[in-house]
């Protein structure tokens, strides 16, 4: 598989530091999203889901590192948590990608996995869906997400997203 080690390494990066936290799927799928977002080209062909973008290549890729045996996914509870097999050692990523991993990481690992949902669902609305404006990228994510997000969560992702670079809709 192309660029298995750049996929080893940056899950090294987020399994040890997803602040403490275990690293599941859902949180592993927006990590790797924003990954591609700041500007990491892994060609995972993102499209929206239930729980915003999903990348079924980088779900592949999840059990192709497990069989090569550099991560472990634990799947004895209702999170799949993944981490890295002990002793793995891997230095593939340029140092602009460890920038911007190291970027993403520190911006987004202290959110939960529904904070990283809604975080993901309105960037993919705002960049993909080519919403113009602030009330298109709200009422077009309102639309997919229906009532599981507060108008208060609402605001404050927009507003993180704004912070972060990914919005430039005044």
């Amino acid at each position: 598989m192309e660029n298995i080690r750049v996929y080893a390494q940056l899950f090294d990066m987020l399994c040890n530091c997803f602040d403490g936290a275990k690293l599941g799927k859902k949180a592993a799928q927006k990590m790797f999203y924003f990954f591609e977002r700041k500007g990491i080209d892994l060609n995972l062909r993102y499209g929206i889901h239930y729980y915003g973008p999903y990348s079924a290549k980088l779900d592949n890729t999840l059990h192709i590192l497990e069989s090569e045996e550099y991560i472990e996914i634990n799947t004895n509870s209702s999170t799949h948590v993944i981490s890295m097999k002990e002793g793995v050692l891997v230095d593939a990523l340029s140092e602009e990608q460890k920038q911007i991993a190291t970027t993403v990481i520190e911006a987004f690992a202290h959110k939960t996995p529904l904070e990283l949902e809604a975080l993901a669902t309105m960037d993919f609305v705002s960049n993909t869906m080519k919403c113009s404006t602030r009330e298109q990228i709200i009422s077009t994510f309102k639309e997919i997400k229906g009532n599981k997000f507060s108008e208060a969560m609402i605001e404050e992702t927009y507003k993180d997203l704004k912070e972060f670079g990914l919005i430039e809709v005044a």
